[in-house]
């Protein structure tokens, strides 16, 4: 049987959260750039629902500084969302915080917290805005990227920002490979091994599937999402925010 390149409920799971901090330029900032872009449209009684969820790094981030803020985080990693839940509980700020073993496909109105929802609410808008972290690159351009945007456009009413970060690219672009050489460069100089860097390039070469900026913006707005703007660029990470459409 042919393993995955990145599994998360296995050992790459184990060590994700470390690497994450190695091969990702600005990984613990990224949160705290979106929070302060959701601090600017959001009210202090905000639902957020936080796709990819993660070991809980996001979610912390955003309680600490908003605790009003009620957030549901998904992620298909039974793994992740335990380190994600003991995170969040050792924080202690649990209160108002929702995790979901699933994709967003999975939610519904009954797996959210009865406390977390107005009777108005139990239509398919349940959320004021939504993030989603690190998370399209895994997923094939066979329509299973489309599905993801799409998935989380229909669960947010017309206006709510949507905070999207991605590893991306154009392989077929003169910058490219410069780029993800400069990318494999910055690996060592974060301290990863060679051992490390050879088996993690075999996994992004096995299990990445890349999309241009250009792709990115198309997929958002046929999604659903206007007003998309890039606020942070650095490498091959690139983030964005838009706005869903009517």
């Amino acid at each position: 049987m042919r393993q995955e390149p990145f599994d998360f409920d296995g050992a790459y799971g184990d060590a994700y959260e470390r690497l994450a901090r190695t091969v990702i330029p600005g990984y613990l900032s990224s949160f705290r750039q979106a929070l302060a872009l959701l601090q600017g449209r959001l009210g202090p009684r905000a639902r957020l629902l936080v796709v990819g969820a993660g070991t809980g790094i996001e979610i912390v981030t955003f309680k600490r500084a908003e605790p009003g803020w009620r957030l549901t985080g998904v992620d298909l990693s039974a793994q992740m969302l335990d380190t994600a839940e003991h995170r969040v509980r050792e924080a202690g700020v649990e209160a108002g915080v929702t995790l979901i073993h699933g994709t967003v496909d999975d939610l519904d109105a009954a797996d959210l917290d009865a406390a977390d929802l107005d009777a108005a609410d139990l239509g398919a808008a349940h959320f004021d805005a939504a993030t989603c972290f690190n998370v399209m690159h895994f997923l094939p351009d066979d329509g299973a990227k489309q599905a993801l945007l799409r998935g989380i456009a229909n669960r947010l009413p017309p206006g709510a920002p949507f905070v999207l970060f991605e590893l991306h690219g154009d392989r077929a672009a003169p910058d490219f490979d410069e780029l993800f050489a400069a990318w494999s460069r910055y690996w060592k100089i974060q301290g990863m091994g060679g051992p490390e860097r050879v088996e993690f390039r075999a996994r992004i070469d096995a299990g990445i599937h890349w999309a241009s900026e250009p792709r990115i913006r198309e997929l958002m707005a046929r999604a659903g999402f206007k007003d998309v703007r890039r606020y942070f660029r650095s490498l091959l990470y690139g983030g964005w925010i838009a706005r869903r459409a009517r």
